[in-house]
């Protein structure tokens, strides 16, 4: 088994690869499936793409809407914010229209004191009679507590407002979209005061397209997010401390891993969901240790892909063994192969790419079986696909973004 020490320094390989400027790449060139990855819409644009010169297998993207032009790095955030930026549109082009039909649902409810209760209290579901409590009032943060994301900031009520309209848009209460928050942070005011049920009801519930708020391909993001979408942030809290020393993670470092920084309450879900699915392996438990330690964006954000694509592929299988970290990712031992998890966006026939083709076969060789994988969370190129065939490594591409048995694994 690999030692813990090594998995301290994961990601040493990547920073130590020469750090060349790295040329535009041609959107053609990346090869995304057009429904989830459209390059442009009336709501944004892609303008550009590149390699990450610090990060090798990382893509920053250039993107614009009608109000700001960012970077972007991650296919995953890219995915969020086309998304996010398209709600932020309907939201904009609707405003006007929907401020005077919500205005006369106030009129139509005055005199009626559970339709006027109704507004207050349950403003996001009242229009169809649904619905539960908006949350308790007067919760406070304790001091286990991370600084409160955007999404929860406020008293609880509002709070619990903005998470359910959050949910009826099918976008992330926790987001750090500035525009998007700005917008969730005046539609729950609106609905606090009666102004935006209708609104919210009548346009937007259809747009709530994304069953999962990180958009990705995954039954246990999906379990994950009803009970955030359904949980105030100290009950969430709770839960989640309570499974995690449930499957066996000591007290003191559950509280670690839920105070962690970088992770938002909705990551730190995804993690413990993860943990869950993983804690028949040896070795899982060194998992949880790394996610209450990383704080840096790359490899947190690497580290959480590399988790849920784990999580999600051992749905699939019924043999493995053991789980480790290496530098290059997490390495699942099974019983006749041996699979190198990484959670890159863009592998091609680059130094990084021969460099896990040559990784993978020496764990395949130390630990002596018969077959080896990579599954990567996003694009292996068709020259890296084949020099990976060339040396009988099986690959499973987009494993964040497609579904496993769409013949996306390499024979």
């Amino acid at each position: 088994m690999i030692g813990k020490r090594i998995a301290v320094l994961s990601l040493c390989l990547i920073f130590s690869l020469p750090n060349i400027a790295r040329a535009e790449i041609p959107w053609s060139d990346l090869n995304l499936p057009a429904t989830q990855f459209a390059e442009s819409s009336r709501y944004h644009q892609v303008n550009s793409t590149r390699e990450d010169s610090y990060n090798p297998g990382f893509l920053i993207f250039s993107v614009s809407n009608n109000t700001v032009k960012i970077q972007v790095e991650g296919l995953l955030d890219l995915k969020k914010w086309i998304h996010e930026s398209a709600v932020i549109g309907q939201l904009d082009e609707n405003k006007d229209t929907a401020s005077g039909v919500a205005d006369g649902a106030i009129e139509s409810v005055k005199g009626t004191g559970r339709g006027l209760k109704n507004l207050v209290f349950h403003p996001v579901n009242s229009a169809k009679g649904l619905g539960t409590a908006a949350g308790r009032v007067g919760d406070k943060v304790g001091d286990a507590f991370r600084t409160k994301e955007e999404g929860e900031k406020g008293d609880s009520f509002l709070s619990s407002t903005k998470r359910q309209i959050a949910q009826k848009l099918g976008v992330d209460v926790y987001s750090r979209n500035e525009q998007l928050q700005e917008k969730l942070s005046s539609l729950a005011k609106q609905e606090m005061g009666g102004r935006g049920v209708v609104m919210v009801a009548n346009f937007f519930i259809p747009f709530g397209l994304i069953a999962s708020a990180v958009m990705t391909v995954s039954n246990i993001n999906n379990t994950a997010d009803q009970l955030v979408n359904d949980k105030d942030r100290i009950d969430l809290y709770k839960i989640n401390k309570d499974s995690l020393v449930r499957i066996g993670i000591p007290e003191n470092k559950s509280i670690a891993l839920l105070n962690n920084t970088y992770y938002t309450p909705r990551q730190a879900t995804y993690l413990r969901f993860y943990l869950e699915r993983l804690a028949s392996l040896r070795g899982y438990q060194m998992l949880a240790d790394r996610a209450a330690e990383l704080t840096e964006d790359v490899p947190a954000r690497k580290f959480l892909h590399e988790m849920q694509i784990a999580a999600d592929g051992m749905a699939g299988i019924n043999d493995a063994v053991s789980i480790d970290m290496v530098p290059e990712g997490l390495l699942l031992e099974r019983k006749d192969s041996v699979i190198l998890i990484c959670g890159y966006d863009y592998l091609t026939d680059s130094p990084l790419g021969k460099t896990l083709i040559e990784k993978v076969g020496s764990y395949k060789a130390k630990l002596k079986k018969n077959s080896a994988e990579i599954w990567s969370a996003g694009i292996v190129t068709p020259r890296l696909n084949g020099s990976l065939l060339a040396h009988e490594i099986k690959v499973r591409r987009m494993c964040l973004f497609l579904d496993t048995s769409d013949g996306n694994t390499a024979t």
